[in-house]
């Protein structure tokens, strides 16, 4: 029971026996091994414009999620590889961008809506869970090949789990950090409705060029979803832009217009 957990933010019930402290550790220990022949770069225009995105959607996080955002250490590395358009945050808050990223987007909104969605990640401990299901995947394939006292069955099993519920994360997962990362973007000042235009760039791109999009729902599926969280996030937005130029749109409607080109 105590490995049953909620998503802040959407309510969702999770299995995952591991504890905040211990994903943190990992997540730490993840971050060095990824670093280790990572061309990192620690200055510099896009240095800056990372970090300075960084830290609102940080901001808007632990504002958003006290309880888990507040134990996290918010490291935003940016790595040089202009080719790779990704992004990714580990548990405990180390995360990455990559300049390819950076290179495409075509706003800080459009930025912060990414980073914003690697950040929920980390808030909702998808990491952790999938660990857990990891775990649980390696202990059903092991009783497969010890009850048929065949490897190859074993080790079928053990394909079969990770083609089914273990790829990097699921498209629950990956659609439930769309809705929380939409929120902590909108709640940091940037205009969600980036979102729609990103995403729907991205796919015209193709899901096998771009690393971000290859478990991520179907184009169809995530729009429908961003479209129906819209209104609430546009309207957070509108409360939180720091520079107080918020437009008056009469309507939704007419707020989506720019969005939906």
């Amino acid at each position: 029971m105590t490995a049953c957990t909620t998503v802040p933010g959407t309510g969702r019930k999770q299995f995952n026996v591991y504890s905040t402290s211990q994903e943190n550790a990992m997540g730490a220990q993840a971050y060095q091994d990824e670093m280790k022949n990572a061309k990192v770069i620690s200055s510099g225009p896009v240095f800056d414009r990372v970090q300075i995105v960084g830290a609102r959607i940080a901001t808007a996080a632990k504002q958003r999620h006290p309880e888990i955002a507040n134990t996290m250490v918010w490291k935003w590395t940016v790595i040089d590889d202009p080719k790779m358009i990704n992004a990714w945050m580990l548990p405990g808050g180390y995360g990455a961008v990559y300049t390819g990223l950076v290179n495409f987007v075509q706003s800080d909104d459009e930025l912060a809506v990414v980073m914003g969605h690697e950040a929920a990640h980390a808030i909702a401990r998808h990491g952790g869970e999938r660990m857990t299901q990891g775990a649980a995947a390696q202990l059903g394939a092991t009783a497969a090949g010890v009850a048929t006292d065949s490897e190859a069955i074993a080790q079928g099993a053990a394909m079969g789990l990770q083609a089914g519920i273990l790829l990097p994360y699921s498209r629950k997962q990956e659609s439930e950090a769309d809705e929380l990362g939409l929120f902590i973007a909108a709640q940091a000042g940037y205009d969600p409705r980036s979102a729609i235009t990103l995403w729907r760039r991205m796919q015209s791109q193709g899901g096998a060029k771009i690393e971000f999009l290859s478990t991520h729902p179907s184009e169809g599926t995530r729009i429908e979803l961003l479209q129906e969280q819209m209104p609430q996030a546009y309207a957070m937005y509108k409360r939180t832009r720091v520079d107080g130029t918020a437009t008056d749109a009469k309507d939704f409607a007419n707020t989506k217009t720019p969005a939906s080109k």
